[in-house]
């Protein structure tokens, strides 16, 4: 049986593509405030980019750190 994904990773993987798309020049259409929920965590728009957070609205552990250091 393969192991089970890491939702932090997949939901990690979700914004980092929706703000991929946007960077292209295709911009999501979600409705009812656009966010995407599971159990574990959610993926909304933060400014001008999408991120992934827990359930308790924090930063996964996961997420890459800024370049600007």
């Amino acid at each position: 049986m393969p192991p089970k994904p890491d939702p932090a990773l997949l939901l990690s993987a979700v914004a980092d593509a929706l703000s991929a798309c946007e960077r292209a020049g295709l911009k999501p259409k979600l409705r009812h405030g656009a966010i995407i929920e599971t159990r574990r965590g959610y993926v909304v728009r933060a400014g001008r980019a999408w991120v992934a957070r827990t359930a308790g609205w924090t930063e996964f552990s996961t997420e890459r750190e800024s370049d600007d250091d």
